[in-house]
Formats: C-alpha cells, structure tokens, sequence
C-alpha cells in the first residue's frame, strides 16, 4: 500500500477511535459524577447510589466479550470494514438514547433498566470497533513498522477521553447546578450521533487491509483443494487458548490502572478530597493531553525495544509508582497542581508504555484468519473483572481504608507484576513456536 493511502486510513482509524472512546468514557465520567444524582439518588444514601452507578458501569462490560467474539467472528470471516461499520453504528445510537432519557426521580426503576440496556448496547457495539481500528492499522504496513502504526488508534482513547471530558465541562461550568443535573449533562451524550455520523461517512473511502486480502486468497485457493476453512472464533480458540489466558493476564494491568487513574478517582477527589466537580474535569482533560505523546513514544519504544520489553518496563513501572503516585493524591487533600501531578505519572507516563504496547503485542500472536477473533477476546472477555469491577472494588477498599489510598496502591501493584509475567510467558511461549 502506498504511503499516502495508509496515511488516509490511519487518520480515519484514528477518528474512528477516538469516537468510540468518546461514546465508552463518557459513561464512565458521568457514572462517577452525574448518573449517581440523576438516575440512583433515590437510594438516600451518597455512598450506596455511586456504588450502584459504578455497577451501572460495570455491567456493561458483561456484554463486551460478547460483542468480541460476534464481531471478530464477522471480521475474520466477512472483513474488518463492514464489522467497524456495524459496530460502531451501535455505539453512537446507544449513547445518544441515553442523554434523552428522564430522571429515575419522575421515570421510576424502569428509566434504570432502559439506562443499563443502552450500556449494554454499547459495550457489545465496541467489541468490535476496538479491535477493527486497530488490524486497519496493523494490518496495512510492513512488519517492521507495525509497533508503531499500531498505537496510532491507540491516541484514540485520550482524544476521545479529553473531548467528552470537555463538552461535559463545559455546561457543568457554565450551567448552574440544578440546570446543569436536569438537561446539561445531556449534551455531551446527543452529540455521540453527530460524531459517529461523520465517521461512518468517512469509512466509506476505507480499504480493506492488505493481510486480509491476502488470507481471502489463501482461503479460497484452500477450498479449492477441498480443505476446510480454519478461521474465526472456534478455530482461534482451539488453536490459541494458552496464549489467550495469557493475554487476558496481560490485560489485567491495562483494566486496572485505566479505571483506578481515571474512572474511580474522579469520584475519590470529590468525596474524599472535596474537590469541586469542575475540577475533576480538569485533570481528565490535563491527563489526556499528557497521553497524547506518551503514546506516540510507546509506541516508538516498542519498535525500538520490542513488544514484549516495552510492555514489561510499562508494568514495572507502574507497578514502583502505583503506590507513591496515590499517596501524592491522597496527601495534596485536594490541590489541583499535585493532583493532576499524581495522576500524569501513574497514567500518561508509566501506564502509557502498556497501553501503547497492546495493540502490536497480542497481534503478533494470531495469524491473520483468526486474529480480529483473538485480540478483541483477549482485550474484552476479561473486561468486567479486570476493568468493569475495578470502581466498585476501590470504592470498598478506600471505604475500608477511611480515605488511606495504600489498600488500592497494594491492589494495584500485585496487579502490574502478575501482568509483567504474563507477557514474559507470552513471548517465552512464543519464542517455542507454540500457540
């Protein structure tokens, strides 16, 4: 494939990935700081109605590694275009559902029912559109440059991140309270249609990926030979399923940092630091910037290093500052500067080498017939205990801790070193020439 082509497609994966971050996190800012006034305030009690908005979240990723293994079956069959297509699509209509849904105050339970329904939808639609994004990118350069191009979607999460954080400040801001809570948070969520009207449109000039075309090939010069196809989900889990364990134990540190850094300490800067509301969006828009570059030079590293090593420095890494970043949290008791300090170091720099790293790392594992089949299994089956559960554990264990952060540091540093071995069995295996 030509340069500029690829430059074409890289720019639309990237736009592309950046909405579908935009529609996913977006919950989970407003779970930690609207859902839990707007549709659990009825419990009575602060505590329990962000636990259940957290649960709200965390629900959805049960749908994820169904959408992983319904789309990457269609991937690998049908084509990584027509699946990000489809995927997407679902995404940004269930996100725009949710911002015109009314008050559980004049609703009652079943606004609630409808609200987890459209999560739902939504993590199934991004089972998809992950692991789509990220093959258009790696899949249409030569081997040589895939570490690199391969973060490229990855810059998709803090842009996406960083614009919902955004439009969300904004009326939060501007708005006062009681209007902000009745019609303002709403506006970030409509606009979800808006953004992915405009991607879908783009997609229309998108090519199929170059290895792709060339295991259609393989397949139909196979069948004429009579043998049997070998792709999609079944054949990627009977063939791969000691180097799929291994990659969930990978993702555990990438579920975990994210939903600790960004997720859960939103609401722990507001109820235990008593950080105003506006703030916290501050620090997600100031993290996201940071994670632009950082990702870029993961990514770099990776090229330079290799998959396996940048991936095992990004753990240890993090693992060494989880505890010292959340004790510098904890002791600013609010400060905005140190906060956003604390949060860039465990986030946008050392966590960043793993999260640049992922994409070209489980790729290089699967053959092409079954890997849009084997990346989004590992990055969602494991979704709701690695990631999805990771608010709702931390709100316990700082409950538990009276406000000391050392519970969640502990929990998240066992964590990062569990991962860093997993991903040294990985290449170890790999290095065997086993699957």
């Amino acid at each position: 494939m030509e340069k500029n082509n690829f430059r074409k497609i890289a720019t639309i994966t990237l736009f592309e990935s950046a909405v579908q971050w935009y529609c996913f996190l977006l919950y989970g800012t407003a779970a930690g700081t609207v859902f839990n006034k707007v549709f659990f305030s009825q419990t009575g009690n602060g505590t329990t109605a962000l636990i259940l908005s957290y649960m709200s979240f965390a629900i959805g990723y049960i749908a994820g590694p169904f959408g992983a293994i319904f789309f990457g079956h269609i991937g690998d069959r049908k084509g990584r275009k027509v699946t990000m297509y489809a995927s997407l699509l679902m995404m940004g209509i269930s996100t725009s559902i949710i911002g015109i849904l009314p008050p559980a105050a004049s609703a009652g339970v079943g606004v609630v029912i409808v609200l987890q329904l459209m999560r739902l939808a939504q993590c199934f639609g991004r089972g998809g559109t992950w692991g789509g994004g990220i093959l258009m990118a790696y899949e249409n350069v030569p081997e040589n440059k895939r570490s690199f191009y391969a973060a490229i979607p990855q810059i998709g999460l803090p842009i996406g991140f960083g614009l919902s954080s955004i439009l969300i400040a904004v009326p939060t801001l501007l708005l006062p309270e009681d209007i902000f809570f009745t019609w303002g948070w709403r506006i970030p969520f409509l606009a979800a249609i808006i953004l992915t009207v405009i991607v879908i449109r783009q997609k229309g000039e998108m090519m199929e990926t170059e290895d792709y075309k060339k295991a259609q090939a393989k397949l139909e010069a196979e069948e004429a030979e009579g043998k049997k196809h070998k792709v999609g989900f079944i054949p990627m889990v009977k063939g791969y399923w000691k180097t799929l364990l291994l990659g969930c134990g990978t993702r555990w540190v990438d579920g975990t940092f994210y939903n600790i850094f960004i997720v859960w300490i939103l609401s722990y800067c507001i109820n235990w630091l008593g950080m105003p509301l506006i703030q916290t969006y501050i620090i997600t828009i100031i993290a996201c910037i940071f994670k632009i570059p950082f990702t870029l030079f993961g990514g770099w590293c990776a090229q330079k290093l290799g998959n396996t090593r940048t991936f095992v420095i990004g753990a240890l890494a993090s693992a060494v500052l989880s505890i010292p970043t959340l004790k510098v949290i904890e002791l600013s008791k609010g400060n905005l500067a140190i906060t956003i300090i604390g949060i860039v170091l465990g986030w946008s720099i050392a966590y960043n080498l793993i999260w640049a790293v992922i994409s070209s790392l489980w790729s290089s594992y699967f053959e092409t017939e079954v890997r849009y089949s084997g990346i989004s299994f590992v990055y969602h089956v494991p979704s709701f205990l690695v990631a999805g559960m990771v608010p709702t554990i931390c709100t316990l264990l700082i409950n538990y801790g009276k406000g000391d952060t050392i519970y969640v540091g502990i929990y998240s540093t066992v964590v990062a070193l569990i991962s860093a071995a997993c991903a040294l069995a990985l290449k170890a295996r790999h290095d065997r020439g086993e699957k």
